[in-house]
């Protein structure tokens, strides 16, 4: 009874270990910019592409730590009502955000503090929607900051001038 008690534990260890590995490697997949690469005196990130072909990375907003998703088709940084409650952001004038799929109805408000690998940007205007998930958009207003490039499965942002 003793050994096979102990085979179990041993097989139930083994599971757990596959299951954790397999949630590594999946977050991974999923954002793989987790550590990001700097270079040129820490004015220059490189990012890595998802395996669904999108460039995601952690940054912070107000100093809680978020997912930012770049997507250059977004006007300004937007964010979903449950993240900005949670961020305890206040609600702003009314806003209309024209999506893929029509126009979905929010709100703006500010953050005081958006960061991101070596870079810091103060008081940003963000648009708030319902039901957009923990990802946050990384819009133009912050996009534009920056001279981008492409090479083959990494982007390059780097400070413009």
């Amino acid at each position: 009874m003793r050994s096979t008690f102990s085979i179990v534990v041993v097989w139930l260890m083994v599971a757990v270990g596959i299951y954790w590995g397999f949630n590594v490697f999946l977050a991974h997949q999923y954002n793989p910019n987790t550590r990001t690469f700097l270079a040129g005196q820490g004015q220059e990130l490189t990012l890595q592409r998802s395996r669904d072909g999108h460039f995601r990375l952690n940054g912070n907003i107000n100093g809680q730590p978020v997912v930012l998703l770049i997507d250059t088709g977004a006007t300004t940084l937007t964010m979903s009502a449950a993240l900005a409650e949670r961020l305890k952001l206040k609600p702003g004038q009314p806003y209309i955000s024209q999506t893929a799929n029509g126009e979905v109805k929010g709100y703006l408000s500010k953050i005081d503090q958006l960061s991101f690998g070596p870079f810091e940007f103060k008081h940003l205007t963000v648009g708030v929607v319902p039901q957009l998930g923990d990802e946050i958009l990384l819009g133009m207003n912050v996009i534009k900051r920056f001279d981008m490039t492409l090479k083959g499965e990494q982007m390059i942002l780097k400070m413009a001038r």
